[in-house]
């Protein structure tokens, strides 16, 4: 029969990996009627696959949601077009406009991009019509023809964004 003497570090070994619970280990041991030598084995831990052998699983399917179509503006009124509009506020109080007056809270008004200065529209939102002249340059955000003044915001009672019509005094 073989015997085998255990060194303190062999004992501090064999606890460190008996600590870790993921594995079981089994001991070395000998038969004195044999002379055969047990290999240790190793059990690992229960996992539950994924997909079962020979069976093949399908891809997840991930739907994306509808984009949502924004609203069609209404029918446009002869001589006239519906364009978005936002408007331009206190950052510009004070400073020189494109056509030379001072903008201010009270100045009544439109910016345009290509329209010439004193360019006179008319404009109607929500039941309420007003006539403005152009005395700016803008707006440059995408998709808006018009920055309103805050006075002209405001008696159009548009919010920050609106659609409006917009037509030309003859």
């Amino acid at each position: 029969m073989l015997t085998a003497e255990r060194t303190p570090a062999d004992a501090a070994t064999s606890q460190a990996v008996a600590a870790r619970p993921a594995v079981a280990i089994t001991t070395i041991t000998t038969s004195a009627a044999t002379d055969r030598l047990a290999v240790p084995t190793l059990s690992a831990p229960d996992v539950t696959p994924l997909a079962v052998l020979g069976e093949e699983t399908a891809p997840e399917t991930v739907t994306e949601p509808a984009p949502v179509a924004a609203p069609a503006p209404p029918p446009v009124a002869s001589g006239g077009s519906f364009v978005l509009a936002s408007w331009y506020g206190p950052g510009f109080y004070g400073n020189r406009t494109a056509c030379g007056q001072i903008y201010s809270s009270q100045i009544m008004g439109v910016a345009h991009k290509t329209l010439p200065c004193g360019t006179l529209l008319v404009l109607s939102y929500g039941g309420r019509t007003v006539t403005v002249p152009v005395i700016d340059r803008g707006p440059y955000a995408a998709g808006r023809t018009l920055d309103l003044s805050a006075a002209t915001k405001g008696t159009l009672g548009c919010p920050d964004l609106c659609t409006l019509l917009m037509q030309f005094v003859r």
